[in-house]
């Protein structure tokens, strides 16, 4: 993240603060806009200039209940870091090495997701099979009422939600969001299917969470790159001159590889124990009491 100017870098180190206090994660992650706003309120009365800051941003930028689409659970965007972590070593690696060595890895995790679930004895992904069982025994505990058909009324603690089961809705959107019954939507489908309602969950969760669509995804086989001799590789290619990658001019030293932190962010650091004294925070090579050894 970048900032234009210190004011900006100032909200930017109060929203981390408000961090510390995990309101802005809550109100991001929430699904309701009216716990979103118990959340958001939160943190205009702790840091009013970091909630003007963040509501100039907009929240359906970073706040799940007003995000226009659905983040399927997935808070961050910057994937290319997630990637980025996996080639720390080979990045340093010539070009052509580097490719081979991307190659390699995805055919390895592919084929280790394939096998994982190949002869899984679940329908779903054991995560999703896991917050099933949860919001059962959470449904277990609610009272429900039918008004009509497929809606219900259901009553818990200082409670009161709506589901509507045709729409695959409920009021405090999980079950809208999720694409998996929340503990209101099992108690309603407890109550319409009786005791058949267990084989029911599956027909009202997304089929995206199937062990058999999750197989799809990583179905494909990521062939090798053939050796150059074997290349067809047409002739406006091989014309083409590329230039020399721009190289910024007074920039000395060597280039970083590390990534920079971010505002708030914190790396876990290891401290050196001095093999001579045993105290934590400095090496051998300058211990106080190297000399006297």
């Amino acid at each position: 993240m970048s900032f234009k100017n210190k004011q900006e870098l100032d909200i930017a180190l109060k929203i981390a603060c408000v961090k510390k206090d995990f309101r802005l994660k809550k109100a991001a992650k929430a699904y309701n806009i009216d716990v979103f706003s118990d959340h958001f309120n939160r943190i205009r009365d702790l840091v009013p200039q970091a909630a003007t800051h963040l509501e100039r941003v907009g929240f359906h930028r970073w706040s799940r209940a007003f995000f226009p689409g659905n983040r399927y659970n997935i808070m961050m965007t910057n994937i290319a870091e997630s990637v980025n972590s996996m080639f720390l070593d080979e990045r340093e690696y010539p070009i052509t090495a580097l490719f081979d060595a991307i190659n390699r890895r995805f055919v390895e995790k592919f084929h280790e997701r394939r096998m994982k679930f190949i002869n899984a004895p679940t329908i779903f992904v054991p995560s999703i099979e896991k917050d099933i069982a949860k919001n059962i025994n959470l449904g277990n505990k609610l009272l429900v009422h039918q008004t009509a058909k497929y809606n219900y009324i259901v009553t818990g603690q200082d409670e009161v939600t709506t589901v509507d089961l045709l729409a695959k809705s409920c009021i405090c959107k999980v079950f809208d969001i999720d694409k998996v019954p929340c503990p209101h939507a099992m108690a309603a489908l407890r109550c319409q299917y009786g005791d058949d309602y267990g084989r029911r969950i599956y027909e009202y969760s997304s089929s995206y969470y199937s062990v058999e669509v999750y197989l799809i995804a990583y179905v494909e086989e990521i062939k090798p790159v053939p050796s150059e001799e074997t290349w067809e590789v047409p002739i406006e290619i091989l014309e083409r001159k590329i230039s020399s990658p721009f190289v910024e001019p007074g920039k000395v030293g060597r280039r970083s590889s590390k990534r920079h932190k971010g505002i708030g962010e914190s790396f876990s650091t290891k401290k050196n124990k001095c093999s001579l004294c045993k105290r934590i925070g400095h090496k051998r090579t300058t211990c106080s009491e190297r000399n006297v050894a």
